[in-house]
C-alpha cells in the first residue's frame, strides 16, 4: 500500500503588470505557473505550490529588504506572505 501526499497549491489572479514584474524579477522563471490571461480585466491567473509560496515569501521579510542582491524583491513578493495571499486567490 502506498500513500500519496497532496501538495497544497494556490491559484492566484493578479493584474498583468504585476505578473510581468514577477517574471522580470525571475521569481516566475518559466511558463509552468501560467494558467490564463483575461484581456477584458487585464489580469493573469497562475498557480504556485505551498513550497514555492514559502520560498517566494522569504524575499518579503524585513531581513531581506536591505540585501543588495535580493532586496528589490521585497515589495513584489509581499503577495506571497501567508497573511496576504488570500487577497489574490481566485474566488
Amino acid at each position: 500500500m502506498t500513500t500519496e501526499t497532496i501538495e497544497k497549491t494556490y491559484t492566484l489572479t493578479i493584474p498583468r503588470a504585476q505578473y510581468d514584474r514577477l517574471g522580470n524579477a525571475e521569481i516566475l522563471k518559466d511558463d509552468t505557473y501560467f494558467r490564463k490571461y483575461d484581456p477584458s480585466n487585464d489580469t493573469t491567473t497562475f498557480v504556485v505550490s505551498e513550497d514555492q509560496r514559502v520560498r517566494f515569501s522569504q524575499y518579503a521579510t524585513e531581513a531581506n529588504r536591505e540585501r543588495k542582491k535580493t532586496g528589490h524583491l521585497y515589495w513584489i513578493c509581499q503577495m506571497f506572505l501567508e497573511e496576504n495571499i488570500n487577497t489574490y486567490m481566485k474566488g
